[in-house]
């Protein structure tokens, strides 16, 4: 049977809508069931957006609640390619705005990084932008801007302190001083919040947070910014009155060891850190040793005194001219050659050759396990990273010969030590012969500084005894305390009206980089003293760099240093409400017996 055209053309005409319904259907099994969990997620993608919760990077304060690091909210500039509808308009308007910026922004170099990442959903532009800038780029209302908020580490003081503090990276990593020692205290623990958006990835609601977002601890420091500022400017008009490469100061309680100030010049402004060359950022108070000089000689002469070798009235014969003797080569003095002295008076008046006997006196078995115990050799264990142990040659290598002994009792040859090393080993003597680990962080509080996470005092960290406290006491009060009362001598520049003041100047000699012999005419001048010297309250250490010979200043530590060291003392005494005291009559004239 046969059917005629029409209905054939009837029969197809049914056919296809059902053939199209059935391929609808297939493809709507396909969507629903073979392609479910595919199609979940990609609309998962685009419609719930993970926000960054960030918590805030803690605080560093100083001793007295003075801020030195913070976090502060600032918006960043990002787009979304995708989603830029003119690349090249929008590059030209941006570019536009942050022009202004310390780094600006070319329109063409823009362009093209968007241009190259159009199939992708984020792009940064720019970071923390200024409070104008970001007004300026939320009214423009292009499509695909990101602005988002972040935390941005400021240093509202600047320079104060920079070798501290130190700083952190742009995402908040802390990468020197007390914002990497300290950085797990101070990051605070992120969070995400999970955001629906709509088809331009606008949030519309927020479902539930990722977890608990937290600040950072705050970190108080020992540092006082008001002596830390003193300190700061001292270094600076000394440096240039000498024309000097650079300077280190540090002032220290010595009854605790915590650091009240620390500072070296030339400096720089941890708000431009990453900017600034390495070797302006390095700490050299932990990092550089350096020959002590003359500054040792308190240290050979307390380490005789509790060995029994030696009593501070004995008179030793200080040759009145060069010192020869078999394998000591030629020892002089630095200016005068000097006749009998007692112990004091080898202080008084650092001569080399009085130190050399004694020195000889007690033998390298004996002295340089003395030297250890003062913390030469090793790091002093500051909180803060990056410290160096300073060098002291092994006892056991052939260079500890008698040559060898006699430079180390004035601080040359097989000693080269950091300026932190030579603070703690002066705090021996001031703080009754006991080393305690320097500090300079107090305390860990909470976020909100209600409530004390950690704190570090002396009680947590006894002290070691290294020399009897009536042998620390006669160092001080008598040796030391007459290199500063003694007339007409350059260390009389750091006297104090009504503060008995006690110290020692160094000038040493700086050594060739290929370690055969020295610079010719270069030295770092060093000045190091404490205050009262009946009950010491403040130390304070400045080491001079290169100071300019030929200005006819001097170079010596008494003539570079010592001023600027009893400014220092008498400044931040009376800051402190020390108050003064009359010399002990005895005391001052114990050292011309």
């Amino acid at each position: 049977m046969s059917h005629s055209p029409s209905a054939s053309r009837a029969i197809l005409l049914l056919l296809f809508p059902l053939l199209a319904i059935l391929a609808v259907f297939c493809r709507c099994v396909y969507l629903q069931h073979v392609r479910h969990d595919a199609f979940v997620e990609q609309a998962a993608r685009q419609q719930l957006k993970l926000i960054p919760l960030q918590g805030r990077r803690g605080l560093i304060v100083d001793r007295k609640g003075m801020i030195l690091a913070q976090s502060v909210k600032r918006k960043s500039l990002a787009v979304d390619p995708a989603r830029v509808r003119d690349v090249q308009a929008t590059a030209e308007a941006l570019a536009g705005i942050l022009s202004d910026s310390d780094k600006p922004v070319a329109a063409g170099d823009l362009q093209a990084r968007i241009a190259a990442r159009r199939n992708k959903r984020f792009l940064w532009v720019k970071r923390f932008l200024s409070d104008e800038q970001a007004a300026r780029i939320q009214a423009l209302s292009l499509p695909g801007i990101i602005l988002q908020t972040e935390y941005h580490r400021e240093y509202p003081l600047g320079e104060l302190a920079a070798h501290v503090v130190g700083f952190t990276d742009i995402d908040g990593q802390g990468l020197e001083g007390i914002e990497k020692q300290y950085d797990e205290d101070l990051r605070g623990q992120d969070s995400l919040w999970r955001m629906s958006s709509d088809v331009g990835r606008r949030a519309v609601f927020a479902r539930e947070p990722l977890g608990d977002a937290r600040d950072g601890h705050t970190i108080v420091t020992t540092l006082d910014c008001t002596i830390q500022d003193y300190l700061q400017e001292q270094l600076s008009q000394t440096v240039d009155k000498f024309q000097a490469e650079g300077a280190c100061g540090i002032v220290v309680d010595p009854r605790s060891s915590e650091i009240l100030a620390l500072a070296l010049t030339p400096t720089y402004n941890a708000q431009q850190a990453r900017q600034v060359p390495a070797e302006l950022r390095r700490n050299r108070a932990l990092t550089d040793p350096v020959e002590p000089g003359s500054i040792f000689k308190p240290f050979t002469i307390a380490s005789a005194l509790q060995g029994g070798f030696c009593r501070m009235d004995e008179v030793i014969d200080c040759e009145e001219g060069p010192y020869r003797a078999k394998g000591l080569g030629v020892i002089r003095e630095y200016k005068y050659y000097h006749g009998m002295q007692p112990v004091s008076g080898i202080l008084v008046h650092s001569s080399n050759i009085g130190s050399a006997k004694i020195a000889q006196r007690m033998g390298k078995d004996y002295f340089y396990p003395m030297i250890e115990r003062f913390g030469y050799g090793s790091p002093t264990g500051i909180d803060l990273p990056g410290e160096g142990g300073g060098i002291l040659v092994p006892l056991q290598e052939w260079r500890w010969g008698d040559y060898a002994l006699t430079r180390a009792s004035f601080g040359q040859g097989p000693v080269a030590a950091t300026p932190i090393q030579v603070m703690q080993a002066f705090c021996v003597l001031a703080n009754g012969g006991r080393f305690q680990r320097p500090r300079v962080v107090r305390a860990i509080l909470s976020s909100d500084a209600q409530q004390v996470v950690q704190r570090y005092h002396t009680e947590t960290e006894p002290a070691r005894q290294v020399i009897a406290p009536e042998i620390a006491r006669q160092v001080v009060t008598i040796g030391l305390r007459g290199v500063v009362q003694r007339r007409g001598g350059s260390a009389n520049k750091a006297e104090v009206d009504g503060y008995e003041v006690f110290g020692k100047s160094g000038t040493a000699q700086v050594p060739r980089k290929d370690g055969r012999g020295y610079e010719d005419r270069q030295y770092i001048s060093s000045f190091i003293a404490g205050a009262p010297a009946s009950d010491p309250r403040l130390c304070c250490l400045i080491m001079v760099y290169r100071p300019d010979r030929s200005l006819g200043l001097g170079y010596t530590g008494g003539a570079v240093a010592a001023s600027a060291v009893g400014r220092i003392l008498e400044y931040s005494l009376a800051y402190l409400g020390v108050p003064p005291q009359q010399a002990d009559a005895d005391t001052a004239m114990a050292w011309q017996q």
